[in-house]
C-alpha cells in the first residue's frame, strides 16, 4: 500500500527529518475529530506504520512524501516531543494475502466489486477503478480497501487491529454491504 501524503507543514519538518534520520519509518494514527485539548492528541494503542520511499521538498517548506504501508504496531511507550510523538512499538504479524483458501480469495474479489461500486458512485475516475484489480495480489488487500473508503473510525480501527485476514474481510464486507445498500 502506498500513501501519498501532502500534510507536512513547515512545523512538522522536525518529524519528517527525525523519521528519515532513523530508518525512514513513520507511524500513522488518525487525528481525533473535534479534538480541542491542549498539547498532542491521544492516539490509539494500535497504529499503522510504513517506510518513507520518496520525499519531495516544496518551495514553501512543506514536503510531499510517499509512505509504503508495512503493517500495524502496538504502542509500548510514547515520548512527546511536540509537535509529534516518538513511540517504542511492537510490530504485529498480520496474515498476508498469500496461500489463502479459494473461499477467502472469492471474498476478497467480492470486496473489490463492492469497493468499485462505491468508488464509481462517488465519481472516481475509470483509471482508478481499473487499477483496483491490483488489490487482488496486494499483501494486505483488506487494509488497503479500508483506507480508501470513508466510514466510521471505530470500525476502521477494529479492522486495522484484526490480524486474521478472514475476520478482517468479514468486518469490511459488513461495512461495504451497508454502504452499497445505502446508495
Amino acid at each position: 500500500m502506498f500513501l501519498p501524503l501532502h500534510i507536512f507543514e513547515p512545523r512538522y519538518r522536525k518529524l519528517l527529518d527525525f523519521c528519515l534520520e532513523n530508518g525512514g519509518e513513520m507511524g500513522m494514527a488518525p487525528y481525533p475529530k473535534g479534538y480541542l485539548g491542549n498539547g498532542l492528541p491521544p492516539i490509539p494503542k494500535v497504529v499503522g506504520f510504513g517506510h518513507i520511499i520518496q520525499k519531495e521538498s516544496l518551495p514553501d517548506g512543506r514536503s510531499n512524501i510517499i509512505l509504503e504501508g508495512l503493517g500495524t504496531a502496538e504502542i509500548v511507550s510514547l515520548t512527546s516531543t511536540e509537535p509529534f510523538y516518538i513511540a517504542q512499538v511492537s510490530k504485529r504479524e498480520h496474515q498476508r494475502n498469500k496461500n489463502v483458501s479459494e473461499e477467502l480469495k472469492e471474498k476478497i474479489e467480492e470486496l473489490l466489486v463492492l469497493t468499485k461500486r462505491i468508488l464509481l458512485a462517488e465519481g472516481a475516475e475509470e483509471d482508478l477503478i481499473l487499477k483496483m484489480n491490483q488489490i487482488l495480489v496486494h499483501p494486505f488487500p483488506v487494509d488497503f480497501i479500508a483506507s480508501l473508503i470513508y466510514f466510521d473510525f471505530k470500525t476502521k480501527q477494529t479492522i486495522l487491529e484484526t490480524t486474521n485476514l478472514d475476520t478482517k474481510a468479514n468486518l469490511l464486507k459488513q461495512v461495504l454491504m451497508g454502504l452499497n445498500l445505502g446508495e
